[in-house]
This record gives structure tokens, sequence and C-alpha cells, in this order.
């Protein structure tokens, strides 16, 4: 977990664009508390806010220059496998390392293989500036799953100068905060803005397992991840896959275990942490345990307490009230720098709250439930495909294309398309994705993205809807979720899940391997039956979100008239907001989006 800030353009500054930086990095102080650095060549400037993990002391500051000088780098996040490409280059290419940094082999990679040979080879959770001094060539990349975020404007006359930063507050100064609608739709539809959107129309943010490369003024963004493309070695036989499982799992927690300081597991008691776990305990590693009781609810405690004692971890409880969440509901909402209405971030914010100042490096669960189909909704679509039943009125039905997968997303929206264009208040009409024109449309924004179009091309509605969640909620939601609120804090997350060769290994598997007749997680819970307690592998899944609603009606009632009524929004009276189960978590939408606005000063 670093901060990177940089700036390239004529409108730099005499300067470089140094003092534009050092600001920047002002702004990204939380993310790394341990050092700063800024780097100047021309017109472009260079930030690094570093949090001691690998080799800590000076000699792994960033931003950091190669022996020649040709190339500079500011990493933010890890290089897992660093340790076998520093072996591979110093066999082929006679490379010699002066620090223990992932950040110089990294570096070297890109030197002596090229950027995208790097980035293939590289496992890890990343968002880097990479600087060619000879050919003055910059090129911004991000990791595979967007565990690591980096957001971008184009500004100056002609767009002719791009800053670039981890979070937006960081952009502050750049911006002109003018709201691009496209942005709000999808907000209010998912409680959360997918990349490349952002709330700003000049702004954007990089999406995950892409580049972006800067050159003569001109700007240029691809993706260098195709994990459609994918195809890993499958196993003949269910009991070989599970055995392929826990070799992929077991590796991936080998190499999140890599740190100069000590690692901390987060224990929620369910199946993926307690997967975890039982990995650590494989590897004769035993982190630190934590577990959050939440507003009294302490149903996770036991089965996490079971965990603990199972795999001989230190155990610790955090309790988390109502009341203390209220008294810093507004600085957790400023953390996020867009509109962000996943409940689960109060939680989060209050666990990484707990481990502040004890521990700089945290394993999760994270992307369990998107890889082998933990949710609930799931059991759902599985039933409806069974079944043939009349799914296209919930938005499941089994059809073709990247219409079915705008069905699926709107099948779970927050608002649904006529509320959300009320609340628009035809602001929809004034353009979508910095002046493109047209009126905003969730669906047809998902239907251009020709990556998300790739869950409409074959298999059942089950498999799409996986498709999107991995490359969707996972991309947007959980991993924007958990970066903020550690970062907040100074704590680098480190989710075994989340490596990209289980991701792409789970894809290949059948539907019916992962929810069938009711169950999920089929293939996850066979692989661990007898290494994880039976009482956790058939315990039934509990979510992590706030009981908002209740919230909302008791101790936050106060700070959600505090915020008013948004006149960036259609007014909704509360009795619109609707009865069903997610009605809370509709009016919590439009408090948390009053909040922020409120804080930035937004206007349309």
């Amino acid at each position: 977990m670093c901060g990177i800030a940089g700036v390239i353009g004529r409108a730099a500054g005499l300067d470089g664009g140094r003092e534009l930086v050092e600001a920047m990095l002002g702004d990204l102080g939380h993310r790394g508390p341990d050092g700063a650095g800024v780097f100047v060549d021309g017109d472009l400037a260079l930030g690094h806010r570093r949090l001691a993990i690998l080799d800590l002391s000076e000699r792994g500051g960033q931003p950091m220059s190669s022996r020649d000088g040709r190339w500079t780098i500011a990493l933010n996040g890890e290089i897992f496998n660093y340790l076998e490409l520093r072996d591979e280059l110093s066999g082929g290419f006679g490379a010699t390392f002066e620090t223990g940094t992932d950040t110089e082999v990294l570096l070297e990679a890109c030197a002596g293989w090229g950027v995208e040979k790097a980035l293939e080879r590289a496992n890890g959770m990343f968002a880097f500036a990479l600087w060619d001094s000879r050919e003055r060539e910059l090129t911004l990349a991000r990791d595979r799953v967007g565990e690591k975020p980096l957001v971008y404007a184009l500004t100056g006359p002609g767009g002719a100068t791009l800053v670039f930063a981890s979070e937006l507050k960081a952009l502050r100064r750049s911006s002109e905060r003018r709201l691009d609608p496209a942005a709000v739709d999808a907000y209010l539809a998912l409680g959360y803005i997918p990349a490349p959107l952002a709330i700003f129309r000049d702004c954007r943010k990089l999406a995950a397992g892409h580049l972006l490369r800067v050159r003569n003024g001109s700007v240029a963004i691809r993706r260098w991840w195709f994990p459609e493309n994918a195809r890993p070695k499958r196993a003949a036989a269910k009991v070989e896959r599970a055995a392929e499982l826990r070799e992929l799992l077991g590796d991936a927690v080998r190499l999140r275990l890599r740190s100069d300081v000590p690692v901390a597991l987060l224990l929620s008691g369910g199946v993926d942490s307690s997967v975890i776990a039982a990995e650590c305990a494989r590897l004769d590693a035993r982190p630190r345990a934590f577990t959050v009781i939440f507003g009294g609810d302490d149903r996770d405690a036991r089965y996490a307490r079971l965990a603990a004692r199972r795999f001989d971890l230190e155990h610790e409880m955090v309790e988390v009230s109502a009341r203390s969440i209220t008294g810093e509901i507004e600085n957790i909402l400023r953390h996020y720098d867009e509109p962000f209405a996943d409940s689960s971030a109060l939680p989060s914010f209050a666990l990484a709250r707990a481990l502040r100042g004890r521990y700089k490096v945290a394993l999760n669960g994270d992307g369990g439930d998107e890889a082998f189909g933990g949710y609930r909704h799931y059991q759902r679509i599985e039933w409806k495909q069974a079944a043939k039943a009349v799914a296209a009125a919930a938005g499941l039905v089994d059809g073709r294309g990247a219409g079915a997968v705008g069905r699926y997303v709107e099948s779970k929206a927050l608002f649904r398309a006529a509320d959300r264009a009320r609340l628009l208040n035809g602001n929809a009409d004034i353009g979508t994705g910095g002046g493109a024109g047209g009126k905003v449309s969730l669906r047809a924004l998902i239907g251009r993205d020709e990556f998300l179009a790739q869950a409409g091309g074959g298999g059942g509605a089950l498999k799409r809807a996986l498709w999107s969640d991995r490359h969707l909620y996972l991309a947007n939601d959980l991993t924007y979720k958990m970066d903020i609120a550690l970062g907040a804090h100074g704590i680098e997350g480190r989710g075994p899940f989340l490596d990209a060769r289980v991701l792409e290994w789970a894809q290949e598997l059948d539907a019916g391997e992962l929810v069938r007749g009711g169950r999920q997680k089929i293939l996850l819970r066979k692989a661990y039956r007898g290494l994880v307690p039976d009482q956790i592998l058939d315990r039934p899944k509990l979510g992590f979100g706030a009981p908002i609603g209740r919230w909302l009606a008791g101790p936050l009632a106060e700070f959600a008239r505090d915020v008013g009524e948004c006149r960036l929004l259609e007014r909704v009276p509360r009795k619109r907001l609707g009865r069903d189960r997610m009605a809370g978590d509709r009016e919590w939408a439009l408090v948390a989006f009053a909040n922020w606005a409120r804080e930035w000063r937004a206007t349309w």
C-alpha cells in the first residue's frame, strides 16, 4: 500500500510540476507514512508515498531509477513473485540488485523484457508509473483485478497535460468538479462507479488490466490482460481438481506471506478466510487473527474462534458499535472520494482502524465468493436456469449477447432505470462520457464494453452472472472498498483468492461445480473438507454489510437529516424508496451522495 502521483505535459509549469506533485502527495499521506519522494525530468514530475513492507531501509525509497538512469518507476502495491523474477533476471540478463524490494525487480523486468512481458510475468496487485527518459514515454499500468486504483485527468489547453494519482482527492486542484451523468446513473444503479468512469466529467479511472501510454502529447489506452483467452490446464477428475485448487490457493497464500513486517489475518469465520487460515497453518505460518463483532451480532464470532483454535492462531475480537461508527461517519465517507453506497465499508473501516499502528499487512478472503459462487443470488439464478422459468422478468433470461449482461446488472440495481431518470431530473440529457451526447443508459454502457460483453457470448445465466460479478463488482466495488478502508490507516490488504491464476482457473469450471441444488462453493468446500472444520464449511453465508436501514432510523437518523436535501438530484420521499430489503440501501445511497456532494461542492 503506497501512493503515487504525477503530471506530464506543457502545463506542468517551470518546475516540471514538482510543486503540484508535492501537494498531491500531501493528500495521499495516509497511504504512505514512511517516506516521500519526487522525481522531475523536463515536463514530467513523478511522486511516491511509501509504506515500507519490503527492505525497510532508505534504499527502498521511490521513485526508483535504474542504474543507467533511463528508467524511473513509482509503484503502488506488491509484486508477490518478485524473488522468482529476480532469479530469472539474474540468470538470463546477469542483473544485479542493490535492494531487497520488489520495486527494483519490476524496474529491471520492464527494462529487460519490456513492459508487456513484465506485466504478464508479474503476479501481484499494482498500479505503477514508468518513465522512459530516452524515448520520453510514460506508461501507467494497473493490475488484473483492480486491487490498486489509478485515476487521471487531462487538463490544460487541448488536454495537453495528464495528471494522475492513486486517489481522486489528489486531483482536486486539476478538476472542474462537474458531474458526469453517466457516472451518477451508474452510481444510482450499482452503488459504486465502475471504471473507466469517474464521478467528474474531466476525470477517468484506468480500468483493471489496462495500461496507458503518453508520448509526444498523445495518449493511448489498451487492455493488457485478457482473462477470456486464459485456458489453464484442467485436471481430468473432480478429485484432481480439488487437489489442483489446494495447490493454487496454497501457493497464492505462500506468496502473500512475503513481508519484512508482521502479517495479520482478517478472520470472519466464513469459508474463505478459514481456508486462508488453513493454508497458513500448512505453511507453518501463524498470523494474528482479527474478527469483527458488529453491532452486538456475534454470530460469526464462534466460527472464527473455532477456526483460530483449529489452526493455533492468536485471536482478537474487535467490537464495532453503531455509536462508534456514527461518530466517525463523515470521516469514513470523506475517504471515499466518489459517492459509495456499499454499507460494508463501515465495518471495514472500523476494522482497519483497530489494526492501525499494529500491522501494515493483512490477509483477507476477498474474491472467494466471486471466484467460487458464494452469493445467495446465484442459487436463485441456478434454480431459474434449471427450471427454464420466466427469468426474463427478473433480468436473468438465458439469452445471448451483451444485452444479457445488461439485464443481469439491471436486475440487481438499487434504483431501476425509470427511477434513476427521475432522480437525474433531466441532467441525463446534458451528455455522457465528457460530452459524448445522448441520454444515460447503464445497459447501453455495459453493452458498449466489449470485455463485459464476453459474458454474453456463451454459457448460461449463472456463468454470465459469475463473469459479471468478477469483472464488474469485484474490480470496482470490493477492491475499492478495501483499498480505501485499509489505505486510510496505512495498511496493505492481500487477498489470495484475487490471485489471477486462481480466478482464471475458476472461470473454467463448470457452473455445476460451483452452485448446484441450493448449495454454493461446492468445489471449494470439497477441496477443504477435513482441513477446515465441518461446522464452518456447512454454515450458511452471512453478509458483512451494516444494518443500514435500522441505523438510518436510529443512530444515523440525525446525520441523515443534517445532510439535508441534495440539490443535484430530484427529491425522493422516503415512502417511495420501497419496503423491500433494499429500501435501506436506497436511502443510504442518497444520503451518501448528498454528503459527498456537499463535501466536494460538485455541480452539473
